[in-house]
């Protein structure tokens, strides 16, 4: 059980304190050279797109050419400049347990999130099939890759399963790549493939893998895509964080981001062990995906009649939680609202005792509220 006075968080997705002291040098380090380096191409007003030298480096790192590259001040407003492109009262389709800002700023656009059931491999694409042909639906947004809140990730027959269901059907599809290089167990993620004109729309940010304070994402779009998004960055602000992409264009180009994806590879691989042993042997009767990297691990508590009373017993017994069920799309919400407690933990920032005394708490409390 928690000391008295520790109480671990099962709260927040935020990179690990270890990782951003160990990239601090860099951080500075880069931002000085590129301020030297570029002078006033990074002080003065830039191109609405982003800068160049970042978006040369993208660009070859995904096979297209810079022009189809948008970077901006992190994944998140990339994501949500397309969704302001859209037309009020489209449809989106999004995966059943989405990030739930995504679903925030679909709604904040006066869009329709529509959830699709995930399944072992990735998304029903039957059910997306039906939707579809059914339906006039403006886009498709998933997250491929150690699937934020669920934690599993897709089989590459399963994304281009995807990809042709959408291309044929004239949906925009758009995959959040943001955990799509942040894999643990000694393996690798297969790039998902562009291809002109079709796509799909990729999305990317250094968030995750270098720090959340740069703000930078970017975006991989087919050129009419970029054509019709350009406008409305310029409406929205004149250019992004121009040192900071200059810190991480040279940063990329040096192998010193390499190297830090190495480095947090080798950080959060135990911590991961950790997560998939403590839910194999304190919640096997639990249903969730073995998670292999990313951030997050998310599942259902059955049983849980009143979330806000089973937060209050975890709190007290020292673990910090919340629910989650605000990752739902509305029509999936509707249907699970009663399926109990919707956890997602957070494990990147837990040390490997917290994260272990935190699923002991957990399974303490929660085996007081179901017996």
């Amino acid at each position: 059980m928690a000391t008295e006075n520790k109480n671990i968080n099962f709260l927040r997705g935020i990179p690990a304190t270890e990782s951003l002291l160990r990239i601090k040098e860099a951080v500075a380090q880069g931002y000085h050279q590129a301020i030297m380096n570029y002078g006033s191409e990074v002080l003065q007003y830039g191109h609405f797109n982003g800068f160049l030298p970042l978006r040369q480096v993208l660009a070859e790192l995904h096979g297209v050419h810079p022009d189809q590259v948008i970077a901006g001040n992190g994944g998140m407003e990339v994501i949500s400049l397309l969704f302001k492109s859209l037309p009020k009262g489209s449809i989106v389709a999004v995966e059943e347990a989405t990030y739930d800002r995504v679903l925030s700023d679909i709604n904040r656009y006066g869009l329709k999130a529509v959830g699709i059931p995930l399944s072992s491999d990735g998304l029903e694409v039957d059910v997306l099939k039906n939707l579809v042909t059914k339906n006039s639906v403006a886009l498709f947004y998933g997250i491929p890759f150690h699937q934020n809140p669920v934690g599993m990730t897709y089989s590459p027959e399963n994304v281009e399963r995807v990809n042709k269901l959408c291309s044929d059907n004239n949906v925009l599809c758009a995959w959040d790549i943001c955990y799509w290089q942040l894999r643990y167990d000694g393996q690798v993620n297969r790039v998902i493939d562009f291809s002109e004109p079709q796509g799909p729309i990729l999305f990317n940010s250094f968030t995750k893998t270098i720090a959340p304070g740069t703000k930078c994402g970017y975006c991989i779009a087919p050129k009419k895509m970029v054509e019709t998004l350009t406008p409305i960055i310029a409406n929205t602000r004149l250019n992004p964080n121009l040192p900071t992409q200059a810190f991480i264009a040279d940063f990329i180009k040096s192998g010193g981001f390499d190297a830090h994806l190495t480095y947090l590879a080798e950080l959060y691989r135990p911590r991961m062990e950790i997560l998939n042993r403590e839910m194999a042997d304190k919640f096997p009767e639990i249903k969730r995906a073995e998670v292999t990297g990313g951030f997050f691990l998310g599942f259902w508590l059955p049983g849980i009649k009143d979330d806000r009373a089973f937060v209050t017993a975890a709190e007290a017994a020292g673990l910090h939680i919340t629910s989650s069920k605000s990752v739902f799309a509305p029509n999936i919400l509707d249907q699970v609202k009663d399926q109990g407690f919707y956890l997602r933990i957070p494990y990147p920032a837990l040390n490997p005792d917290d994260l272990a005394q935190g699923m002991a708490i957990l399974r303490q409390v929660y085996i007081q509220f179901v017996n």
